[in-house]
């Protein structure tokens, strides 16, 4: 079935790069927009991953949901990274899992700019464009680390640039993408070594938590007492190298403002 969803992935894909005009809305939160293209993505998606396995329910960014069950659940962002979709920046992801008991057990982060598919099955492994993965083994003092801002919730912007100051100081660099997609594959591949964000929604990791873990990372939600992909949460993918330290960081600095 992995093959089958790759190439779904990908065919939908080619519409994200073909856009010429967008049509954009606002939803709730500070700068957080909607175009037509996402709507659209999101509509073939369901109707193609629905004839793929019928039984199976959806929770999508674009809809509204139901609380993710035992049952096999389709978890899909039709477009991670809709701001940078707007601008042109090309850093932008189709982000698909299928849940089973709760748990992603396939999935496909596609940047259709670059034509990279990120995919993994569990237990499998995980690969970009057919080649496996693996994560890095730098350690936090040589480390690049990916953060997201948590641009929808002012709440928590403070705690995200005291963990970023620290960061710059502590670790090798920081890097911002803008899709949390596409921050998950690059920990997967090793281009980072971590990442980190105080608040995500499930659609925007269930996908890149199974390409971490197959590659050997660790995807964790240090805030809570286990990963449950219901929760709208902060969110730590790393190598075994800067785990503790960036999880470390995370609880001191975000535990009272992030919960």
């Amino acid at each position: 079935m992995l093959k089958q969803l790759e190439t779904i992935v990908r065919r939908i894909g080619t519409t994200v790069v073909t856009a010429s005009e967008l049509s954009v809305t606002e939803k709730e939160g500070h700068a957080n927009f909607v175009t037509d293209m996402d709507v659209r993505v999101q509509r073939m998606l369901m109707e193609e991953l629905n004839a793929l396995l019928p039984e199976a329910d959806f929770i999508c960014e674009e809809k509204e949901n139901e609380k993710l069950s035992d049952k096999a659940t389709w978890i899909v962002d039709p477009i991670d990274g809709t701001t940078n979709l707007i601008h042109d920046y090309r850093q932008s992801a189709i982000s698909v899992a299928l849940m089973r008991n709760r748990e992603p057990v396939l999935a496909c982060v596609y940047n259709p700019f670059t034509d990279e598919l990120f995919s993994a099955e569990k237990g499998q492994g995980a690969w970009l464009n057919g080649k496996r993965l693996s994560v890095s083994q730098r350690p936090l003092d040589k480390a690049l680390i990916g953060f997201g801002t948590a641009p929808y919730y002012e709440e928590l912007s403070r705690a995200t640039m005291r963990i970023v100051y620290r960061l710059l100081h502590e670790a090798g660099d920081v890097r911002r993408s803008g899709s949390a997609a596409l921050d998950l594959a690059y920990v997967a591949c090793g281009r980072t070594d971590a990442f980190f964000e105080l608040r995500l929604k499930p659609w925007d990791v269930a996908a890149g938590a199974l390409l971490v873990a197959e590659a050997g990372g660790v995807f964790t939600m240090p805030l809570n007492e286990k990963v449950d992909f219901d929760l709208s949460t902060a969110v730590v993918a790393s190598n075994a190298e800067c785990l503790e330290g960036l999880c470390q960081m995370v609880l001191e600095e975000a535990a009272g403002e992030s919960a």
